[in-house]
């Protein structure tokens, strides 16, 4: 499983409050089992600017369900605004309880699939977990009805290919490697610029240097915390 400092290298600037909770739901799924492998926090927008949010990616739908049904479980404790799982948000605040369908965004991780997004009220002080203040997240408190995964096709990015796809590579490269690409141009065309960096990448990870992110590059690239 993936180690504390490794998850929570990228939390950045949250809240000492929204940490402490980050840790605990991390320990209290490594230790029922399930791996948290890493957690965006701090970044742009309403919720991730506030340093009240946090993104906990899992490898399966088990420990997302998990998750978010520990998450859910302890709302109260936790001061819990929002958790958003499998393209669905249940709120404390509007119409709270209420498991609703959100709107299609068009890709595994914008529709929450490989991730719970959590949104906390405030920086409250942190409580911690009693033994009788915490369900360990074993019981749905909302029946799930079955859910339809989507069937996307991930392609191989490759050298004269345009699109989203594309720009998301490039944006996450420029991030994870500024030393290489860092002045990598986000475009959504795969150029010559872009092969360049894929290869940087393939050749200091040990890979086949083809220039082509297919699976193993892609799975590479997500070890590094890529989000694609």
């Amino acid at each position: 499983m993936s180690t504390w400092n490794y998850v929570s290298s990228k939390l950045g600037r949250v809240n000492p409050a929204t940490k402490s909770k980050a840790f605990e739901i991390y320990d209290a799924a490594k230790k029922a089992g399930h791996d948290i492998w890493f957690m965006w926090g701090y970044g742009t927008g309403t919720e991730h600017g506030s340093g009240n949010a946090l993104d906990l990616m899992v490898h399966n739908e088990a420990a997302g369900d998990w998750v978010r049904n520990y998450i859910w479980n302890n709302r109260r404790r936790l001061r819990l605004r929002h958790v958003i799982w499998e393209q669905h948000i249940t709120s404390t605040v509007v119409q709270p309880g209420v498991r609703r369908k959100m709107a299609d965004r068009g890709s595994t991780t914008e529709n929450h699939y490989d991730h719970n997004h959590v949104w906390f009220l405030d920086a409250k002080a942190y409580v911690p977990p009693t033994k009788t203040g915490s369900t360990g997240g074993m019981s749905a408190p909302i029946s799930k009805p079955p859910v339809k995964r989507p069937t996307t096709t991930v392609r191989t990015l490759r050298l004269g290919l345009k699109g989203d796809d594309v720009a998301r590579l490039q944006r996450e490269l420029k991030r994870i490697f500024p030393a290489y690409a860092g002045k990598l141009k986000v475009d959504g065309s795969f150029g010559p610029k872009t092969l360049a960096a894929v290869r940087m990448f393939q050749a200091r990870a040990r890979l086949t240097r083809d220039g082509r992110v297919g699976p193993k590059t892609r799975a590479k690239l997500k070890s590094f915390g890529a989000r694609l």
